[in-house]
């Protein structure tokens, strides 16, 4: 009865261990996904998905939460040049009254759905 009790007790154990182990991966893949070098190419393939447009100036962060900082100016151009090539995504800020040249920044969502930060 007591080693059914420890090899309960273990496996309880390990099974605990898996599940921040696996939250860490989540989250690691999460920052990769935002980092700059992978953005121009998921915004420029970005389609039929949801997204969202939150402006720097407007929003407060208890609306919102917290934005996360525009890259550099080289970074930026690489967002904007791939919202210029995504024609899909041209027609949708077109139709919100914006062009490529508001957006400042863009943030990824772990389900794909996308932020667009204005000025």
């Amino acid at each position: 009865m007591k080693m059914v009790m420890v090899i309960g007790l273990a496996v309880i154990t390990a099974a605990a261990g898996i599940a921040p182990v696996e939250a860490q991966q989540t989250r690691r893949e999460h920052r990769r996904m935002n980092w700059s070098e992978n953005l121009p190419e998921a915004v420029r393939t970005y389609h039929d998905r949801r997204f969202t447009i939150v402006s720097y100036r407007i929003a407060g962060f208890s609306e919102t939460g917290s934005h996360p900082s525009p890259g550099s100016d080289e970074q930026v151009k690489a967002i904007r040049d791939a919202i210029r090539a995504n024609k899909w995504l041209i027609a949708q800020l077109k139709a919100k009254k914006l062009t490529a040249n508001d957006i400042e920044w863009v943030s990824r969502a772990r389900n794909g759905n996308m932020t667009f930060y204005t000025k």
